[in-house]
């Protein structure tokens, strides 16, 4: 442990502790969960406007997503390059139909939480993907040494805001009218923690 209270060491080996991980499905297909690579960026440039074409549960609206192969390419090292970054694929027959991971700021202040973050293809809900990106996320905090997790949902997205409250968030804060709908209506955003000391 460092001073601040948390394992300074690379989380490439926590990393590989917790991946990759299968999960089998409910029609018999088999889903792993990976850490993400630099080559995984065309994959990406494939996953990401598709995502964000078939729901209202994401930043970006449909076609504002416009990165290059290399701008994408550029995140991704970032993302291996920090020890305090979590970066998951869910892969089912050789394809990306999810992301998830965590990343803490870069402030020491900061350094003890980190966001998580969680996105799966329409046709692969329901099937358990999502919850079992968390769990991985969530262990992987716990492993490096954090005190806390939280995340950003928005407050009409009850089934995912269900489905934190299972895994031990709790609802902290909203910031209303905080993000424009599809249909031009307002809508909250909802903070959600876990605190590994209360779980």
């Amino acid at each position: 442990m460092g001073t601040d209270g948390f394992d300074k060491s690379p989380s490439g080996d926590v990393t590989a502790d917790l991946l990759p991980d299968r999960l089998e499905l409910s029609d018999g297909r088999v889903c792993e969960c990976r850490a993400l690579v630099e080559d995984d960026a065309e994959a990406l440039l494939e996953f990401l406007p598709r995502m964000h074409g078939e729901t209202d549960f994401v930043n970006y609206f449909p076609g504002e997503f416009d990165w290059t192969v290399e701008q994408e390419r550029e995140f991704l090292r970032k993302r291996m390059d920090n020890p305090l970054a979590l970066s998951i694929a869910a892969e089912v027959d050789g394809r990306i139909i999810g992301l998830g991971g965590a990343a803490a700021p870069d402030f020491r202040r900061m350094q003890h939480h980190a966001e998580v973050g969680l996105a799966v293809l329409k046709e692969f809900w329901h099937l358990g993907i999502g919850r079992r990106i968390m769990e991985l996320s969530i262990e992987w905090g716990r492993r490096v040494g954090l005190h806390k997790m939280y995340l950003r949902v928005y407050d009409y997205n009850t089934r995912a805001r269900g489905m934190y409250r299972k895994l031990g968030f709790i609802e902290e804060a909203a910031l209303r009218e905080d993000i424009r709908r599809a249909d031009g209506t307002f809508g909250n955003t909802i903070i959600m923690s876990l605190v590994y000391e209360e779980s």
